[in-house]
């Protein structure tokens, strides 16, 4: 039922989707555990040795090209090179982590955006939060995705036009995936030679040099398929467990249930205990899992979409035009699978995810390292510090304190030069 009401579709749907990405991935993850063993030792295998065999050096290389003060200036020229619009919201930032603040990021809306009989227009008001420390490494990076993501939420349900509100919430019938694959393939656009080349920035004006661009692509390439695999074995366990007779469950059998989803979908036991997956202990996520896995299926399958149609995504206006017309208007109203059709022409596959996969590593430089020449040479469209429009009002704050407001700080420029002084002042000054 969680599944039907949430996506439209029923379980065996679902499975027929997840299953044929399953068996699609399952090879390549395969070959990259031998990879992996390979090159650090069969030890690099075990859960507990994994995450560090994995985590190489490149938080040091890419960290000062991300520098946390300027994450609100890069998401909103990003935003506004996209052409994404705001269409009137609020929007409340609380970036910065303090003692006593809600450990997880997230956004909400005190206010959906819907448009009354009479076509008066009601703008949202949004609100979200992260848990950056400014002055520690890697911190800029996060906070930037974060911003892709959670902004990526906003546009989306700012740009809900219906008779209702009811359209514009997040709880179902709105599709766990539909709201996702908006931030995801947001998100995914920091992971591109042709972003990082235009806005992967040091305090010096640097461009992030090509170098630290291939060796993120060598070091995170050959083993993402063990994210897929991670994201798969959710809803497996899942099924299994709900399918499993009620006099059966007992601790001894569930922790049995994960370690065997574990071994059959990613290869061995997990870096990640299944059993340690939030969703899976709460019953308003429970049976929720996959909505990510079919998002990311659908990231893909957009982004091969306007590569194919435009060829370029990054500072390309036309591709948030297409959001906002065929993904982010028809709110809820519309079936998750139907608007991925209109919008692609194709029904929701795992084919483009797994061609990305297949690609090797090589191959995969080749094409990142002209997109990223062509960017250095094309520049931003919007250059650091350059006053952008996107339709909105923006509030920074830090709990109870008013940062910035983009309303009487001249605009959002303003609101980001009047945060960037408030972060430098509390976490580089030296007091």
């Amino acid at each position: 039922m969680q599944v039907t009401a949430a996506e439209g579709f029923g379980k065996a749907r679902l499975f027929e989707m997840l299953d044929d990405l399953e068996v699609k991935t399952r090879s390549i993850m395969e070959t990259a555990r031998e990879r992996l063993a390979t090159e650090k030792g069969p030890a690099a295998l075990e859960p507990h040795n994994q995450s560090h065999a994995l985590a190489g050096d490149t938080t040091k290389a890419t960290d000062p090209y991300f520098p946390f003060e300027n994450a609100v200036d890069v998401w909103g020229r990003t935003f506004a090179a996209l052409g994404i619009q705001y269409d009137g919201s609020v929007m409340t930032l609380d970036l910065c982590d303090r003692q006593g603040k809600y450990s997880n990021g997230f956004c909400h809306w005190p206010q959906p955006a819907w448009r009354h009989a009479d076509g008066r227009w009601v703008p949202a008001h949004a609100n979200f939060t992260s848990l950056a420390t400014p002055d520690q490494l890697g911190s800029g990076k996060t906070a930037l995705e974060t911003l892709l993501h959670e902004g990526g939420h906003a546009a989306h349900f700012a740009n809900v036009d219906q008779y209702s509100p009811f359209f514009s919430q997040e709880r179902a019938p709105t599709s766990v995936a539909y709201a996702e694959n908006q931030s995801m393939f947001l998100d995914s656009l920091a992971g591109d030679a042709a972003w990082l080349s235009r806005y992967a920035v040091s305090r010096e004006g640097q461009v992030m040099p090509w170098q630290v661009v291939e060796q993120l692509v060598r070091n995170t390439h050959p083993y993402s398929v063990f994210m897929v695999r991670a994201m798969l074995v959710v809803p497996y366990f899942e099924k299994a467990l709900y399918e499993l007779p009620e006099d059966q469950l007992t601790p001894q059998a569930l922790q049995t249930l994960a370690d065997q989803a574990e071994e059959r979908i990613q290869g061995g036991l997990s870096p990640r205990p299944l059993l340690s997956v939030p969703h899976i202990l709460a019953d308003e996520s429970s049976c929720y899992y996959h909505g990510y896995v079919l998002a990311e299926m659908s990231v893909h399958q957009t982004r091969d979409h306007f590569l194919g149609k435009y060829r370029a995504i990054v500072d390309n206006p036309q591709v948030g035009a297409d959001l906002t017309s065929c993904y982010w208007r028809p709110g809820n109203g519309s079936l998750f699978l139907d608007l991925v059709r209109q919008l692609t022409g194709k029904p929701l596959a795992a084919d483009a995810w797994v061609a990305r996969l297949q690609l090797p590593t090589e191959g995969l430089l080749d094409k990142e390292k002209q997109e990223y020449e062509a960017a250095v040479k094309a520049g931003p469209k919007f250059k650091p510090g350059q006053e952008v429009d996107l339709g909105m009002r923006v509030r920074l704050v830090h709990g109870d304190e008013l940062i910035s407001d983009s309303e009487t700080d001249g605009g959002f420029q303003g609101a980001c030069a009047k945060f960037k002084a408030w972060v430098r002042q509390q976490y580089f000054s030296g007091n």
